[in-house]
């Protein structure tokens, strides 16, 4: 028997150069600390594979809400001590785009690019209810200050008005004519600001009905809804007593584009418009005192103005009243480096005295970075001042990493991109050298020269640059070397010199010299000796016009070939001694962006725009075999993303997919795919002893893979992708609810079905099995042992085993997982659920499973005998037993009252205050209820 191949898995290392993505959010922890999204990181926390699309603190900073591209949802807890998170909710179809917490933190709300919005109970760990409205992404959320109301806004170019309790839309603000990306709920809620696509913010008062003192009489209060909808106030009042909507006015915005985002100082009196430039627009937030003082102003105003024009005109105080800018008014902007991406405040605030506030808040930057800006504001003046007090620039690159190389003595790796070339430390993937100059951008291709002492640089204009790296001092700038962008550098093989390719049609042969300087070393005043030293050099030896624009190149080891690969579709090999054409490999149908030649020199790899890879033999340039390598184009220009392993029939392709794929090149297999990048690869490059990979994407990360001792079996990994297909096919399928199939309700349930959820369903039905098996075991073998699982459960009987089943699902996906049992099951679950409430076992989970299930499967129990039996003895016992239960719960609660009544007669201090408080105010809310009920 032969010996067979045995392949070895890579797994990723270590990331580096990423601050924050560029689709990433901003949350501020304290003055000191924020909360990043980068990549599939947030902090230091990782637990996903999915890129992070919104992250969102509680408003006691307690709890951390991540979303991600796959539209789960997790929740961390800072408090606790493990980073992983304390549950996941598993509700939308695509990523999520934004996420609200209530003002207690009892509720999240999170909402996607499948338009949806979803309610989740963060103390039961479920999904409460979703809710279906917008046509398009949703891009902003936000409670109210009671909790009783959502507002949410959208790509669609609507706002709406959600009332949690019925959950239904009572109000839909239709007075955007573009994308609402953005909003803010100010001034307890009486003050709504929209961001749109326009350069205008919109600006509505809100009038809420529910928060109208006790004491005024249904009458009155019909009579100024009435005078309200007849007045200033919009004639569509959707037929909805609960809130009014006034437009004030409009803002213009000094940023250019879209407002992404409005952040709003802790005190309420600073907002912040993120545009889609470098400048955001900083408004003030006036409060009552302060809008009476600017309307008694502009009135003064207006009444000179008037004696000075000798106008017989009146100055009517209600006109003046009505402008915006006694709300809201612009005074200030600020000048960032890039664009803006989001902003988040620091919660504490600095009072300096004489009308001084002095703010901190951190900003994301598109060009991967964060800064600590101080805001400093005039009350009085109504003057801002900025200052950045700190800023992550010097962790990567600002902008996409374009090439890699590797040294030959894998210390490291350098990394180039528009601004600057870092060289990277493999072990602790932190920045050892910057070799940067003003002459130097766009920097396409990088080499290490033999010795790792110097690094070579080709740029975009054609020109080389070379480092020293020991002082990271630019020892030589070789100008216009090529006449147009160069594309590739590699060593030749004999490490005497390397090649160049570029945009001018044109390879280039250059040889590494030694050149002798000369300087001058200065003892004293009177006492100058001059020094000569040699310095590394290059030095051009040949050149070779091809009758293309060259995007990739590569030598054969044996120095016999060079290959180039071509804008024209094409592939060419030449003799390296004569530079006469060996053959061309024709097949491609659109322009070979990458090549590389095999370490025995007997085979080719080309990748293509065509997203296909080809393998050639260099011999007589015969195509052995064509594959369908990636989703997207195979490589950009400019970048090398086919590479062979060394010293084995195995090479590397990278796509704009994100994807990193191994194949064998003889036995034609894809041996692996490495899948954390979450946006297109533009380099790879691999280590001389194999056992590293370094990648860079267009989402700003660098990614270190190492080669592990892992055999991959290829019939295992061709079994895993098929179940992870079926996977998928099975989540994808929409579950059938009787009553809403082919509905567009509003509201729906708020988990989406998963793997977890299936594999609940599939235990309740063998749970419900075991039993049916249990009851003629224990008829034919009364003295049998109990099923190991029943045991393993401690369940007392068959019906306690079945809710003991139950009460073992998640809570997150219990109603996803009960609609996917069948109604054959559904007696039986009943008849346990019967028997568990008569003896007070688990009484609150019994009574949600039977009504879910009554709800869900009302149309066959009325039409079942047997089933209406089964319901009217149940409804008798969780009646029953509910009501006793309700008694026990208030009993305890009273004598809790009584003794909290003696602590405070005999301390004569108050227990409990905040309670209390929140006391009042449910009993004032009920009160309300019950007017508008009568009404």
């Amino acid at each position: 028997m032969g010996i067979t191949k045995q392949y070895l898995r890579y797994s990723l290392s270590g990331v580096c150069n990423i601050i924050g993505s560029n689709n990433g959010m901003l949350a501020a922890v304290n003055g000191n600390v924020c909360a990043v999204s980068a990549c599939e990181n947030i902090k230091e926390l990782k637990n996903s594979e999915k890129a992070v699309t919104a992250i969102k603190f509680s408003h006691d900073k307690r709890y951390l809400a991540v979303g991600y591209s796959d539209g789960t949802l997790k929740l961390f807890d800072r408090s606790s001590e493990d980073d992983s998170p304390f549950v996941t909710f598993v509700g939308h179809k695509t990523g999520v785009n934004c996420l609200a917490f209530s003002l207690d933190g009892l509720m999240l709300a999170s909402g996607g690019k499948d338009s949806v919005i979803i309610v989740w109970d963060i103390v039961n760990e479920c999904g409460m209810f979703r809710l279906n409205g917008h046509k398009a992404s949703v891009t902003h959320l936000q409670f109210s200050a009671d909790g009783n109301f959502l507002i949410s806004s959208s790509k669609d170019s609507f706002v709406k008005f959600w009332n949690l309790s019925s959950q239904s839309c009572f109000y839909t603000l239709t007075e955007s004519r573009s994308e609402v990306y953005t909003f803010a709920l100010l001034d307890s809620d009486n003050l709504l600001l929209l961001g749109t696509a326009s350069l205008e913010i919109l600006v509505f008062q809100l009038h809420w009905f529910d928060r109208e003192e006790l004491d005024v009489g249904e009458d009155e209060r019909s009579n100024k809804f009435s005078k309200l909808s007849e007045g200033d106030y919009e004639d569509e009042t959707q037929s909805n007593r609960i809130m009014l909507c006034k437009k004030r006015g409009e803002l213009l915005r000094h940023s250019k584009g879209r407002a992404l985002q409005f952040s709003v100082s802790p005190d309420k009196r600073i907002l912040i418009c993120v545009g889609s430039s470098e400048m955001v627009d900083i408004f003030r937030l006036y409060n009552a005192e302060e809008r009476q003082k600017r309307v008694a102003k502009k009135i003064k105003k207006a009444v000179k103005r008037k004696e000075e024009s000798g106008s017989s005109e009146n100055v009517s105080p209600t006109e003046i009243a009505k402008d915006v800018t006694v709300l809201v008014s612009h005074i200030g902007k600020h000048q960032f480096d890039s664009k803006v991406k989001w902003i988040d405040f620091c919660p504490s605030v600095q009072n300096s005295g004489h009308n001084l506030l002095t703010y901190k808040f951190f900003s994301l930057l598109t060009s991967n970075t964060v800064n600590s800006t101080s805001l400093e504001v005039d009350l009085k003046l109504n003057i801002v001042e900025c200052k950045t007090v700190a800023s992550l620039d010097q962790l990567g690159h600002r902008s996409d990493v374009r090439c890699l190389a590797n040294a030959e003595s894998d210390f490291g790796f350098a990394s180039g991109s528009s601004e600057s070339v870092l060289v990277w430390s493999r072990h602790s993937l932190s920045v050892v050298h910057v070799c940067e100059t003003e002459e130097m951008k766009n920097v396409t291709a990088l080499l290490f020269l033999p010795g790792d002492r110097h690094i070579l640089a080709g740029t975009k204009d054609g020109n080389m640059f070379l480092f020293e790296l020991a002082s990271n001092e630019l020892v030589q700038t070789y100008k216009k070397v090529h006449s147009a962008a160069i594309w590739k550098l590699i060593n030749s093989p004999d490490k005497k010199g390397c090649i160049s390719c570029g945009a001018d049609k044109h390879i280039r042969y250059w040889d590494y010299i030694l050149e002798p300087e000369k300087y001058l070393i200065t003892f004293n005043d009177d006492l100058n000796l001059s020094v000569c030293r040699k310095r590394a050099a290059i030095r051009e030896r040949r050149e070779l016009e091809l009758p293309d624009e060259v995007l990739s190149i590569a030598s054969s080891s044996d120095s016999r070939f060079i290959s180039a690969a071509l804008l024209d579709n094409t592939a060419r090999i030449y003799f390296v001694d004569s530079f006469k054409l060996s053959f061309t490999l024709y097949g491609h149908s659109l322009p070979v962006t990458t090549i590389d030649f095999s370490p025995d020199s007997k085979l080719v790899v080309t990748g293509s725009a065509d997203k296909s890879v080809r393998i050639w033999g260099a011999d007589y340039g015969d195509c052995h075999k064509h594959m369908h390598a990636h989703d997207d184009i195979i490589t950009m220009f400019r970048v090398t993303c086919v590479q062979f392993v060394p010293n084995e029939p195995l090479f590397w392709s990278a796509g704009k997919d994100g994807l990193l794929k191994q194949w064998d090149a003889v036995k034609f297999y894809r041996i692996q795919v490495l899948e954390l990048h979450f946006a297109a690869i533009w380099s790879i490059s691999q280590t001389a002893s194999g056992n590293f990979l370094i990648s860079s994407s267009h989402d700003k990360s660098i990614r270190v893979w190492e080669l592990t001792e892992e055999i991959i079996v290829l019939q295992e990994e061709e079994e895993l992708e098929r179940e992870k297909q079926r996977e998928e096919r099975l989540t994808s399928l929409e579950d059938v609810i009787p009553g809403e199939e082919g509905s567009e309700n509003e509201t729906g349930l708020a988990a989406k079905k998963s793997m977890a959820s299936i594999k609940s369903a599939e235990d309740l039905i063998e749970a419900v099995e075991i039993a049916r098996k249990e009851v003629f075991k224990r008829i034919d073998e009364p003295k049998s042992a109990p099923h190991p699982l029943i045991t393993y459960l401690k369940s007392s009987s068959l019906e306690h085993f079945i809710l003991d089943v139950i009460d073992r699902i998640p809570s997150s996906h219990l109603e996803n997982s009960l609609l996917m049992v069948p109604f054959t099951f559904v007696p039986d679950i009943l008849r346990a659920i019967n028997v568990c409430t008569t003896k007070r076992y688990k009484l609150e989970l019994a009574s949600k499973v039977a009504l879910f299930l009554i709800k869900i499967h009302f149309n066959y129990i009325t039409n079942s005998f047997d089933m209406v039996q089964i319901i009217d003895a149940l409804r008798s016992s969780l009646r029953n037993e509910i009501k006793e239960l309700r008694g026990t719960v208030a009993f305890n609660l009273a004598g809790l009252r009584l003794l909290q009544k003696e602590i405070e007669d005999s301390t004569e201090s108050k227990m409990f205050t905040d309670i209390s408080k929140f006391a009042k105010k449910s009993k004032k809310k009920l009160r309300k209820a019950v007017i508008r009920t009568v009404v």
